[in-house]
């Protein structure tokens, strides 16, 4: 087993270690792609084949077909209702920290797997994802001081 420790830039709002997110609750339990869709845009999939422990309804695989349908649904959802951040792990596994960074701004260089990047990347006007970081921000009442710049960062995971 090896433990990755990787290089990552980003453009966010760097979080401070205690704070709290609307996707932390019991309901979602940390994931934020379902606090998204479901709590915030009120996805519903077109039927139930799961049941409250994740388990088959029925108590077997569900047909292809239905699997399918299933699926294809949730997926044109997200599709229509991106995401607008992404939560950018500055630390650890076991101690997330995290910057709430703007996606089409993040790249990650695994160990041994350098990546590319020049001005292409930097040199942009930024204004528009300053405005995205601080109204979802505001929001959903995540608290966070100073402005959105670039992030240089590593995670140990």
């Amino acid at each position: 087993m090896s433990i990755s420790t990787d290089g990552q830039i980003c453009f966010g709002i760097l979080i401070e270690e205690d704070a709290d997110f609307p996707w932390e609750d019991e309901e979602w339990d940390g994931d934020i792609e379902d606090w998204w869709l479901r709590g915030v845009h009120g996805y519903k999939p077109p039927f139930e084949m799961f049941d409250e422990y994740g388990e088959w309804i029925g108590g077997q695989r569900w047909p292809d077909e239905k699997r399918e349908v299933y699926y294809r649904v949730k997926r044109e959802f997200r599709e229509a209702h991106p995401l607008p951040i992404e939560l950018v792990n500055y630390c650890s596994a076991e101690y997330p920290m995290y910057i709430i960074a703007i996606p089409e701004s993040c790249l990650t260089a695994n160990r041994g797997y350098p990546k590319e990047f020049g001005p292409n990347l930097v040199d942009r006007d930024v204004s528009n994802w300053c405005v995205i970081l601080k109204h979802f921000c505001k929001a959903y009442g995540i608290e966070y001081k100073g402005d959105p710049t670039w992030w240089l960062s590593s995670y140990w995971g």
